[in-house]
């Protein structure tokens, strides 16, 4: 087989961040729940099912647990493992929060799933260094917004294949660097199926090939791994170089959406409480729609019984909304409509939808302008002194202290 060549051509200039949270699943809910904490833990489907371990925890992957599988396996190598019924909201809940952390220090974030992210960083942090105190300032914003268990491990590397790999070398919690010179050394160390992309099919295709390391890899000519495995060949042949020309790509959709739900400490039987817990969760909606700019021309209500059976429905409206008052009052209308008035309530969402960016046309009630510049000072005070520098009179003893895991809002009513 033909040499490679020389190993690294041209300069590569970015600085990258791979962000990867560790365990995330897991840590989520040990965060979440005190009572999980240093246990070994297994988030799988709904309980009663066959299912997978979707996530363990670092204390349950010590004791052998891997993620994929089976609940019955995994509890036969760890008879002490825990399971959990995983809660897609709550991890949604979490990845929103580090994402608009990341956002706090570039633009240029590319989310590539719902636990990790690349960060391109090479204007904010200017070298390696500034990328190092950057990676240590994100792990203390997500401590104190996200929760001490909840953690992550980030790759700095030149681009996005070399910091994605970095970012497994020291988990969990870590920061592993590579920079242009440090690439030949840290692909020795490295393994194939490391590699994004290098799954258990092509490893075993390149085997076959006699290609068991990056040392292997690098001695195979460009000719044979496009012969053997056409366009993808190409790529082998880079991440051979440690080479990767993919940009961050950052992604930027606006929302289509926005809501709070929240499960109440004690089953609710009247109306009038149920109106106080949802005017509490419009005013939060609504301070999110005027915060980044946006109105609602329709709105969502649901509630979950007691019983986990559910209710609610939406509409659509011709005119703009961006005030909590009326969307409590519209979202109410609605659970009204559908509620069983017999069936105790445990949880109640609101949620603001098709979703315009504010124009100087939108208004709050069709051009009450007194409402709209009262709502202007409430929103400067939110964002000098925070969520709860205000609240309304038939809300004061309504309140939502965040829990001390991070997650929604505490059993506070």
């Amino acid at each position: 087989m033909a040499a490679h060549g020389t190993l690294l051509r041209g300069s590569m200039k970015q600085i990258i961040l791979h962000i990867d949270m560790n365990s995330y699943f897991a840590s989520v809910e040990q965060q979440a729940n005190p009572f999980l904490r240093g246990k070994p833990i297994g988030v799988t489907g709904k309980k009663h099912t066959r299912s997978v371990v979707a996530a363990a925890s670092t204390e349950a992957k010590r004791l052998g647990v891997k993620t994929a599988m089976s609940t019955w396996e995994a509890r036969g190598i760890c008879p002490s493992l825990l399971l959990v019924e995983g809660d897609p909201k709550k991890y949604s809940d979490i990845t929103a929060r580090f994402l608009k952390i990341f956002h706090a220090y570039t633009p240029n974030v590319e989310q590539f799933s719902i636990d990790e992210a690349f960060l391109d960083v090479t204007g904010e942090a200017e070298d390696f260094l500034g990328a190092v105190i950057m990676a240590k300032s994100i792990k203390e914003d997500l401590r104190t917004e996200c929760g001490e268990w909840i953690t992550c491990s980030i790759g700095i590397a030149p681009n996005k294949l070399l910091a994605k790999m970095a970012s497994r070398h020291q988990k969990p919690d870590g920061i592993t660097v590579v920079k242009e010179k440090d690439i030949p050394a840290f692909l020795s160390l490295s393994r194939l199926e490391d590699v994004c992309g290098i799954g258990p099919r092509i490893l075993r295709r390149l085997n076959a090939l006699g290609i068991y390391t990056f040392a292997h890899l690098q001695k195979t000519s460009k000719t044979t791994l496009i012969q053997e495995f056409k366009q993808y060949g190409t790529w082998l042949w880079l991440v051979a170089l440690g080479e990767d020309g993919e940009p961050v790509e950052a992604i930027d959709d606006p929302p289509k959406s926005m809501g709070h739900s929240y499960t109440v400490p004690r089953d609710l039987t009247s109306p009038r409480d149920m109106k106080r817990v949802l005017l509490a969760l419009a005013d939060r909606v609504a301070w999110r729609l005027r915060r980044d700019g946006y109105v609602a021309f329709g709105v969502a209500g649901h509630i979950r019984y007691n019983d986990f059976s559910h209710a609610g429905g939406s509409e659509r409206f011709h005119h703009p909304i961006e005030e909590g008052g009326i969307l409590a009052r519209l979202c109410w209308n609605i659970i009204e409509r559908h509620r069983h008035p017999d069936k105790p309530v445990r949880l109640i969402g609101v949620t603001a939808i098709m979703l315009q960016p504010k124009n100087a046309q939108s208004s709050l009630l069709s051009g009450d302008q007194k409402i709209q510049k009262l709502f202007c000072a409430l929103d400067h005070l939110q964002r000098v002194f925070g969520p709860r520098s205000w609240t309304r009179a038939s809300l004061i003893h309504t309140r939502f202290k965040e829990r001390s895991s991070g997650f929604h809002y505490d059993h506070d009513l």
